[in-house]
């Protein structure tokens, strides 16, 4: 498995629900990466979709505590994706092992995990790639944080690509191997 992020400084991902800055071409890196795979999440981050709706021509695989939180609006987006066409599929499970045992069923390669925070965390054994786009964007007020890989011992940088810039803010994609 994969997992792809967007990480600030001190690897910081997130405030109050919410990310740190959108990087429209890391946006759309994200969607040709993801796009036609499985992308495992918590049910806070199919909430902060657009409509709560499921990724478009993915399997979403959203891991759950409570059957609360099975959302009629994501739902309902899936049935309109399907009726129009789409390869979207939304599947809630109820245990890591279930997430697992779905996503099973695919290459290793095509399912990536796109958080949150706790999910990322949950799932970081099971992965031997992660896919990080490093940014220097001010994490100042963050309060949710990604593993620092390059601490743990475990993870290598395999890949650093060129700097690129959106609105004063660099940013590079990175490739992390397990070692």
């Amino acid at each position: 498995m994969i997992q792809i992020v967007n990480v600030s400084q001190n690897w910081a991902i997130g405030k109050q629900g919410r990310l740190l800055i959108h990087i429209p071409a890391d946006m759309r890196r994200f969607r040709e990466l993801t796009s036609g795979k499985v992308c495992i999440m918590g049910s806070t981050t199919l909430e902060s979709f657009p409509r709560m709706a499921p990724l478009k021509n993915r399997v979403n695989i959203v891991l759950i505590d409570d059957e609360k939180k099975i959302r009629p609006e994501s739902l309902a987006a899936e049935a309109a994706d399907r009726a129009a066409g789409q390869m979207t599929e939304l599947i809630y499970v109820r245990t890591p092992e279930e997430a697992l045992l779905r996503a099973g069923a695919y290459p290793k390669d095509d399912v990536f995990v796109i958080g949150g925070a706790s999910i990322y965390r949950l799932f970081l054994p099971w992965c031997d790639t992660c896919l990080v786009t490093h940014n220097d964007f001010p994490s100042d007020g963050a309060d949710t944080f990604y593993p620092d890989l390059d601490a743990t011992g475990e993870w290598r940088m395999t890949e650093q690509g060129a700097p690129n810039d959106f609105e004063g803010t660099e940013y590079r994609y990175c490739r992390y191997e397990r070692i």
